[in-house]
């Protein structure tokens, strides 16, 4: 096709930008290129001699956020120009993070911003949008600083592109925890709206809601619990899509209860509000917020499964946001394209799976699917146990009978799915790995981890544990009606210092009992105190009991581990599976439930079923069950 002659015309003073279409397959073919879909904020960039603006999708000017790239556009050797973009931060993997992305805007930190520009619409008095894609992006290009280090420190870079291989390029953004690739047709002309054209294909479900109400923190979490979200139908009316309680830091949470607090109303702004106990103690506010969530589905009472919040949208006006329905590919790309389902077969929660089908448990079959599977289905019960508290790993990339071996600090690029944070260490710092999303969960999965192990505290609050866990670890000539005598014996001395237990299986020969408690002392007082229940169940029983590790000590007895209270001390989280024959779970269970041996009844095949049928959660009270230690407690032991 032979250029088209572009028009001698002033430079806009804005174009209303091209988007794309949300599709279920990757369109094959040599007239489509590919890109890869940034995590961050579109933005039009129009140049006049010096003056540079930046312009969002609906018209704002948002020139004074984005200082720091003002300058390298002025430097462009054009006199006029018009191109449009995305504005991102970079993570020290290179990956583009939409959290970090806000977190530089609200320090004023914009000098972390990048501007990947992916297309051309004016030049010099040419208006390019009717000229072909390919032709706009070799002008770009052209005009773009040459430098490709994605280490650079240019903050304006060309978007890059590939023709014709989308499945590949779709695979490694997966593979890296990208949002996923845009398709664009590469010999049409620049189309201002949404059209076919341009579409879009996510490795991970996710999109703007509206936030209608909040509610109030509980436990350890400060400020608020949840938002729960909407989307506009075709009438206008907010309808009701479900609450997202994750993917919070301690600076997002303060950031949002103070904006929510200065809209809130008294009635709801949801046509279809939750009703019962789900509306009880709401706060709504005004449908003017947008935050952007990821999930991992719909049920079918159109609410969101899994959700996990990444963080507001203040580009798009809530009155825009409708719910994205993922359309067929037009039919001149789909006779060889691959499904997205097809193509996400290997993948989970957006997470690029690479043996899925490699065996794990051999006795049972179980893969790594399987597996990541597993935490898809019961995502909604463990995720309270693990997100946000530092990890320690059991690794077993061939399975649990192959080699396996302990991972407690961060020391290779993983997912981005899979966060770190400092902690110190002596007089140095070792980064440990967290997780607050189901994304996170099965990103571990990649990573051959069989076992998650976690911390007594939170990432919040790292110096201040919410939590104290007691090992009850039998000898083998220790029955289980003995074993079960010594955890009721031990929940009644708790019980006298107004501390509630909760029990679970170990996935082995043990049971573990978990004290809630407010995040306040610290962890030599929390170690003390422990140690401190553990020595009098041994003065009160030293025929039954024991605190010494040596195992010439544990004969006929029932070690009492409270060193797992310890600061970098962990244990196994609930729900976690085991790197053992069986492929057993750590369980959490009623009380009432210990009049059978349960320690082996509970295993990745079996827990889904087993928490379809529960009536309500064994540990419903467990949040409200938070008890302050004192230094009055402590001496009574």
């Amino acid at each position: 096709m032979g250029r088209r002659a572009a028009k001698p015309v002033r430079l806009p003073d804005f174009i209303r930008p091209q988007l794309a279409t949300l599709v279920n397959a990757i369109p094959k073919g040599d007239e489509w290129l590919h890109e890869i879909k940034f995590d961050g904020y579109r933005i039009l960039c129009r140049i006049d001699n010096e003056q540079v603006s930046f312009l969002t999708r609906e018209a704002q000017d948002w020139t004074n956020r984005f200082k720091t790239l003002a300058n390298p556009a002025r430097k462009l050797e054009v006199h006029y120009a018009f191109l449009d973009g995305e504005v991102v931060a970079l993570d020290a993997n290179g990956v583009t993070n939409f959290q970090l992305l806000q977190n530089s805007l609200k320090q004023d930190t914009s000098s972390n911003l990048l501007y990947y520009v992916f297309d051309l619409l004016h030049l010099n008095g040419r208006d390019l949008t009717t000229t072909p894609l390919i032709e706009r992006k070799a002008l770009l290009k052209g005009l773009l600083p040459r430098n490709r280090d994605p280490k650079s420190a240019a903050s304006l870079r060309y978007s890059d592109h590939w023709i014709g291989k989308g499945e590949a390029l779709f695979d490694k953004a997966c593979a890296m925890s990208l949002e996923g690739i845009i398709a664009k047709k590469k010999n049409e002309p620049y189309r201002s709206g949404r059209s076919k054209d341009w579409l879009k294909i996510k490795c991970v479900k996710s999109q703007e809601f509206v936030i209608g109400g909040f509610t109030d923190p509980a436990g350890s979490r400060a400020n608020l619990g949840a938002l729960l979200l909407g989307v506009y139908d075709d009438g206008g009316d907010l309808r009701y899509a479900g609450r997202v309680g994750t993917g919070f830091n301690a600076a997002s949470l303060a950031d949002l209860r103070a904006r929510l607090d200065r809209i809130e109303r008294k009635s709801t702004p949801f046509s279809n509000p939750p009703r019962g106990a789900d509306a009880r103690g709401v706060h709504w506010v005004k449908p003017d917020l947008v935050g952007e969530v990821v999930f991992t589905g719909w049920t079918s009472d159109n609410l969101l499964r899994h959700p996990s919040f990444k963080g507001l949208r203040e580009d798009k006006p809530a009155e825009k946001v409708k719910r994205e329905m993922a359309a067929p590919v037009p039919k001149s790309a789909a006779s060889k394209s691959k499904s997205s389902s097809n193509t996400g077969a290997d993948q989970v929660a957006g997470i690029r799976l690479t043996h899925p089908d490699r065996v794990l448990y051999p006795e049972q079959g179980i893969t790594k699917r399987d597996l990541a599977l597993y935490y898809q289905q019961i995502a909604d019960w463990i995720m309270p146990h693990v997100e946000n508290r530092p990890l320690t790993l059991v690794r077993c990339p061939e399975g649990y009978k192959k080699q396996c071996f302990y991972q407690r600090h961060a020391r290779e690029s993983v997912a981005t799915a899979i966060h770190s944070i400092p902690v110190k260490e002596g007089k140095a710092a070792a980064s440990y790995l967290y997780i607050d999303s189901l994304p996170g969960l099965v990103a571990l999965v990649q990573m051959g981890v069989l076992e998650l192990h976690t911390w007594g505290s939170r990432t919040e609050r790292l110096e201040q544990p919410d939590r104290i866990i007691f090992d009850l670890d039998p000898d083998p000539s220790v029955s289980w009606k003995t074993l079960c005598a010594a955890a009721q014996d031990m929940r009644s001395r708790l019980s006298e210092l107004k501390l509630e237990t909760f029990v679970k299986t170990t996935g082995g020969k043990g049971l573990h009992l978990v004290v809630p408690i407010v995040p306040k002392q610290d962890w030599n007082f929390v170690k003390d105190f422990s140690s401190s229940v553990a020595q009098s169940m041994v003065r009160a029983a030293p025929e039954r009991f024991t605190a010494t590790m040596s195992k010439s000590q544990r004969k006929g007895k029932i070690f009492i581990d409270y060193l797992r209270n310890a600061r970098a001390a962990s244990a196994v989280c609930a729900y976690s599976p085991r790197a053992r024959s069986g492929a057993p779970v750590s369980m959490p269970v009623r009380w009432e439930e210990l009049s059978e041996d349960v320690r082996s009844r509970f295993t990745i095949r079996n827990t889904y079923d087993r928490l379809k049928q529960l009536r309500k959660d064994p540990w419903q009270d467990y949040e409200a069950a938070r008890t302050p230690l004192t230094k009055a407690m402590l001496n009574k032991l």
